[in-house]
């Protein structure tokens, strides 16, 4: 796999979810909830849950390769995902479910750079097998890295490095892959998902009904969103990326 440089990982909990935690990771950032059981939510291991998105409960994973021509201009995927990075508020359950929607919809509004994209669904009757598929797309996203570490907790700085700073020869050109992995209730997002994609308009489906289920209600249980490069200097190429994300499918 490539040797890729520092990016982050931000981790929250929802209302009355937790703390805040942001981690250094090798070329990735990643906003993750996981939230306790919503209200539509039976607390009897098995049971079918029932919801506006429909029954049981649904991990997906969504990646999309894009070209960025100039990643220094203020309107870049990767100028926009670090923006949100600093400015998301994902320290409650609407903050959370305005930023899967607004990525969603970063990502849709710059189809013409999509490349390439792989979607997956499940839904289960059982919430916890659900959870536990939900943290299995995670830690394969995740472990594509090289490791992390804590960099930012209750406000206070424990970065174990710091970011290079691009020189002037760094080249503004790359090709960036975002994902996002979810868990969310119903069996909507799901069936999207677990669709194979074979043209630019399944990834448009799928990234619609990402930024449509992930506001609705409180269904959205949980979300990463990753992407790379996040480094300044690093530059990745469509052979660097198929190293990693060999299930991407072009269109």
């Amino acid at each position: 796999s490539p040797f890729y440089s520092p990016g982050g990982v931000i981790v929250s909990r929802g209302p009355g979810f937790g703390s805040f935690l942001i981690f250094a990771v090798f070329a990735l950032v990643a906003f993750s909830a996981l939230g306790s059981v919503g209200d539509s939510i039976s607390s009897a291991v098995g049971s079918n849950v029932q919801s506006v998105l429909g029954s049981g409960v649904s991990a997906v994973e969504i990646s999309v390769a894009l070209n960025v021509p100039d990643r220094d201009n203020p309107n870049s995927i990767l100028s926009t995902l670090s923006r949100l990075s600093r400015t998301a508020r994902t320290d409650s359950r609407v903050g959370l479910q305005n930023l899967t929607s607004q990525v969603a919809l970063e990502v849709l509004r710059r189809k013409e750079d999509i490349v390439a994209a792989s979607t997956s669904g499940y839904n289960f009757n059982d919430e916890s097998k659900a959870q536990r598929e939900f943290n299995n797309m995670s830690i394969r996203e995740r472990s594509k890295f090289q490791r992390e570490t804590v960099s930012n907790y209750g406000g206070v700085d424990y970065s174990a490095g710091e970011m290079k700073r691009a020189n002037d020869f760094s080249p503004k050109a790359t090709v960036a892959v975002v994902t996002l992995v979810m868990l969310i209730d119903g069996d909507s997002t799901s069936k999207t998902l677990s669709k194979r994609v074979n043209s630019i308009r399944d990834v448009e489906e799928a990234l619609s009904r990402i930024a449509a289920d992930s506001k609705a209600d409180k269904c959205l249980r949980g979300a990463e969103i990753l992407w790379t490069p996040e480094d300044r200097d690093e530059t990745l190429t469509m052979r660097d990326v198929l190293a990693d994300y060999s299930s991407l499918r072009t269109v």
